[in-house]
């Protein structure tokens, strides 16, 4: 690997001009620098493309690609097809990162060479995970456990290693709309060797109406197809043929537990998750309190 890998940073936008130039100035001064910026259009009727436009005649690490209304899972596709560098990241166009996200990132890949590295998320509302430490999760359940990635299925947590991507040809399921990052990230975490978390990496979500998915609701009712369930039926086979299945399905996890026993016996125990904490008393739940972040 060399020292300074190259990063392929793919952004789906669709109608997205109040918000793409916060994502953008979140990248382009990124303390690492050794970055592309593929901005793929899904047919915008909004100055979206303008914007990104404006940006790229000032930057040359930003390519801009215009593509019919097909899909997120398409312009995805579209993204990868084109993109050049060691490693993949999926960003979405109302959402942006801390200016050290990709130098975090690539420390890890540097230290790890793992095929996924999993960073944190910034979505109060949702109790994604925090790190401690960089961690190298080669068993099944650590690579799905600690990651949390039975909970969660955006692929914007992550960055990928293209090589393996590659290896596996994994890519995007056009048949697919509103739901495309399952079929996506569950089998990359499933198939990757090693997964490092990394920790201090953060992607801020930014939930607005113009969310990729939203974006699309019109499309929504294209998943009630044939193909579509035929994604579904070979994805549950998937997660059979590796003994995942069950993993996937475990409820979500506290990150650290807290507990009073008296002669080794717990009285009074604190659930931790990153947004809640649950109290018990003898192990029955008293009820939860929200953490204001």
């Amino acid at each position: 690997m060399t020292a300074h890998p190259y990063i392929s940073v793919i952004i789906p936008t669709y109608n997205a001009e109040n918000f793409i130039s916060k994502c953008l100035e979140h990248l382009v001064h990124q303390t690492y620098k050794n970055i592309e910026i593929i901005v793929v259009d899904d047919g915008s009727t909004d100055n979206t493309v303008k914007t990104c436009k404006s940006y790229a005649a000032s930057d040359k690490r930003i390519r801009v690609i215009r593509q019919k209304n097909a899909g997120p899972s398409v312009t995805m596709n579209t993204g990868l097809d084109v993109a050049r560098g060691d490693y993949i990241h999926f960003h979405d166009h109302d959402d942006f990162v801390n200016l050290d996200f990709f130098e975090k990132m690539i420390d890890a890949a540097l230290l790890t060479d793992a095929d996924v590295l999993c960073g944190e998320v910034n979505q109060p509302e949702y109790n994604f995970p925090r790190f401690d430490k960089i961690e190298i999760c080669v068993s099944l359940a650590d690579k799905i456990l600690k990651t949390r990635a039975n909970n969660f299925n955006p692929a914007w947590r992550y960055v990928y290693k293209k090589s393996f991507l590659d290896a596996i040809g994994l890519r995007y399921a056009p048949e697919i709309f509103g739901a495309q990052d399952l079929f996506f990230t569950k089998p990359a975490i499933i198939l990757a060797k090693t997964v490092a978390t990394v920790p201090g990496a953060i992607y801020n979500v930014v939930d607005t109406p113009t969310a990729l998915g939203k974006a699309h609701q019109k499309l929504h009712d294209k998943n009630d197809t044939d193909a579509a369930r035929a994604i579904w039926k070979k994805y549950y086979e998937f997660l059979a043929q590796h003994n995942a299945q069950e993993l996937m399905d475990m409820p979500e996890a506290p990150y650290r537990i807290e507990e009073f026993k008296i002669f080794n016996i717990p009285i009074t125990r604190r659930a931790i998750f990153y947004n809640k904490i649950r109290y018990y008393l003898f192990g029955i739940n008293l009820g939860t309190r929200k953490i204001k972040k």
